[in-house]
């Protein structure tokens, strides 16, 4: 018996499937957000729940699955962000209701579908929804809702890493190693997603558009661009979430004296421990050495010297740099290797861009 086109095409998302089943196994004990990222790869397969019995079971003995996951994208799209949240932000630092209610409401609207009789699911999966508002109105109010929400939720989560990366600099030294680039564009292609399919619906639903595989189009793509959120989230990183109150870091209002004692802390603890030396360093583990509160000093040196934590340690760095180097025969490259930069080529520029400031400085 041979397979159609899109049976083939069925097939090869399921085989495709397994690979972030594969990952979210081997790679779970070393993921901060292992539970919500295995819950979400679960999911996914149900939403090519009608498309499956559709193109696989002539006898329509599943039917009375159809429609049952209208309101899947709404829940892996939670979780997804979720997932995020755990990665970017201290627990505490971050709502959780929002998203809890998008995935409440996708599941208590979705129970009246539940109810349809065998006869109207069987008449939804063998004949396309196209027009005929009068009669479906519901249906489509509830897709465009789900459409809507995942767009709430994908602006929520490409805010959420948006502000993390603009910060970065403020809570970790070695920016290179906690960058979340691909993320933030693919869920920026979520966005776009859930617009298109929000509009689609709404086109379909005044006999704009006469499309008939519509709905397959959009349970295709929110299935192959979740995949690649969770195979992206996976990816073998260094995990900061970040400790920081970003509104106080735009509205201090600490007074300067006590942020004159949290940079004396800070210094002293710098040079005592050696702390520019530990790669990777972060500004949570940095503060608990110092023992100050983690925005109090991001604030202490944003205010107090005009750098941001990352320029504050690269200061230490750089004078330790110079001080090997002019003190022994060290290789450039054995140097930036030791203090986490990311080249030779970058060491010898930042060095120089250091020296000029310093010279500018003492000009003063």
């Amino acid at each position: 018996m041979l397979l159609s086109q899109t049976q083939i095409l069925l097939l090869a998302a399921l085989a495709l499937w397994l690979v972030p089943l594969l990952f979210i196994w081997l790679r779970y004990s070393r993921l901060p957000h292992a539970q919500e990222l295995l819950i979400a790869i679960l999911f996914l397969p149900t939403l090519l729940t009608d498309q499956l019995i559709l193109s696989f079971d002539s006898q329509s003995r599943w039917a009375f699955l159809a429609g049952l996951f209208n309101g899947m994208p709404v829940i892996v799209a939670a979780l997804l962000v979720l997932a995020v949240a755990k990665t970017v932000l201290e627990k505490g630092r971050y709502l959780i209701w929002p998203i809890w209610a998008c995935m409440s409401l996708a599941v208590l609207l979705q129970i009246p579908f539940l109810l349809m009789p065998l006869e109207h699911k069987l008449q939804l999966l063998q004949q396309p929804l196209l027009g005929n508002l009068a009669a479906y109105w519901p249906l489509y109010a509830y897709l465009a809702l789900c459409h809507f929400m995942v767009l709430f939720l994908a602006f929520n989560v490409e805010q959420k890493i948006s502000d993390y990366q603009a910060h970065l600099s403020d809570q970790v030294v070695d920016v290179h190693f906690y960058r979340m680039s691909v993320a933030v564009k693919l869920f920026g292609g979520l966005i776009m997603l859930a617009f298109v399919s929000l509009v689609l619906t709404m086109l379909v639903a005044f006999d704009l558009l006469p499309f008939d595989h519509w709905r397959e189009f959009i349970h295709l793509g929110y299935y192959f661009l979740f995949i690649a959120l969770s195979m992206t989230l996976m990816e073998s990183r260094r995990y900061s979430p970040s400790p920081l109150d970003y509104k106080q870091l735009s509205e201090p209002h600490h007074s300067e004296a006590y942020l004159q004692e949290v940079l004396h802390r800070a210094e002293k603890a710098m040079i005592h421990h050696k702390a520019y030396k530990i790669i990777g360093l972060r500004i949570k583990e940095f503060a608990e050495l110092a023992e100050v509160n983690p925005s109090a000093l991001a604030i202490a040196t944003r205010k107090l010297l005009n750098r941001n934590f990352r320029a504050f340690v690269y200061h230490y760095r750089l004078e330790y740099a110079k001080n090997v180097l002019m003190r022994s025969d060290a290789r450039v490259s054995a140097v930036a290797k030791r203090l986490g930069f990311d080249s030779e080529k970058f060491l010898s520029g930042v060095f120089v861009k250091y020296i000029e400031q310093m010279g500018k400085d003492g000009g003063h």
